[in-house]
């Protein structure tokens, strides 16, 4: 008998990796569509969390990230000020795509795919605080507030994200696209829920956020063009752009400038974690764009 090596074909490996975390991270975070919502199941949970770690490996592989050693939160916040601003995610080809040539069709694909990728925001940044201390978890605490319309539903982040799809009227294409969507749609959101959800990787979750929040003024401006472009932009269903635009800069600052301050002082081998979490972002991130820009073009 011959037995098929997943490692054969990078790509369906890589798909075979992502589709199944995306379901095992449903279940860890107790999402009304995930396995064992509101029913406990032992022997089938503790299979999923070792699929789990094992399927992460296979994603930090296909990775392939490695960074060099940082000595000290002074260095740290160095290197990643110059980052925010010179990776290859900031610029990326794809919003220029969005913001110039892509049809109207392809815009509002790429816009149900951002509200799958957005609307479980509020829940990442709430594991994020835990596990952190001083600055850091402040810096992260202000942002879920904000995230959570700071005391107000109307103005939850993921609340204007439900005002896009109905002003698209994209209620059952957004169901049906949660199926159908190609597996690299999902590969930021598992890495920041891989990392969120392993002890072991605490730290570069934060890295990793502070690298997605830095760049949605560069991204979330050529949407906007794009969705005027194609005519998808009225009334106010941009509002969860043109907030992000304003408010994000502010918390990459906060993010950042908070680890001069952060007490207890970070180990070596946590700001290098750090630094690992961001160029873990950036390589997932471009992946996944890459890749979206291909698919986008053929709408």
């Amino acid at each position: 008998m011959m037995f098929f090596n997943i490692r054969d074909s990078a790509d369906w490996h890589a798909g075979f990796v992502n589709r199944y975390l995306g379901q095992i991270y449903a279940y860890r975070l107790g999402y009304a569509d995930s396995p064992c919502f509101l029913n406990a199941h032992d022997d089938l949970e503790i299979q999923l969390e070792r699929a789990k770690i094992v399927l992460e490996r296979e994603l930090i592989e296909f990775l392939g990230v490695k960074v060099r050693s940082v000595t000290s939160q002074e260095e740290l916040v160095t290197a990643l000020q110059r980052l925010v601003v010179d990776n290859p995610g900031v610029n990326h080809p794809l919003f220029r795509f969005l913001e110039e040539e892509a049809s109207a069709e392809a815009v509002r694909t790429f816009l149900l795919n951002d509200v799958i990728r957005n609307e479980i925001v509020d829940d990442e940044v709430a594991l994020l605080v835990a596990g952190h201390q001083g600055v850091m978890k402040e810096a992260a605490a202000v942002n879920l507030f904000d995230e959570c319309g700071r005391g107000k539903q109307q103005h939850f982040h993921t609340y204007w994200l439900r005002m896009l799809v109905e002003s698209l009227d994209s209620w059952d294409d957004l169901l049906a696209y949660r199926t159908a969507r190609p597996w690299f749609a999902g590969l930021t959101s598992n890495v920041f829920a891989m990392l969120l959800t392993r002890p072991g990787y605490k730290r570069a979750a934060y890295g990793h956020f502070i690298i997605t929040e830095s760049w949605v003024p560069q991204h979330f401006a050529p949407i906007l063009k794009g969705m005027d472009r194609v005519g998808l932009r009225h009334g106010d269903n941009d509002i969860y752009f043109t907030a992000h635009i304003t408010l994000d800069p502010t918390h990459t600052d906060e993010l950042i400038l908070g680890l001069t301050h952060q007490v207890p002082k970070l180990t070596s081998d946590e700001c290098t974690q750090i630094l690992w979490g961001c160029h873990l972002a950036i390589r997932g991130a471009v992946e996944q764009y890459d890749r979206m820009l291909s698919y986008l073009g053929q709408i």
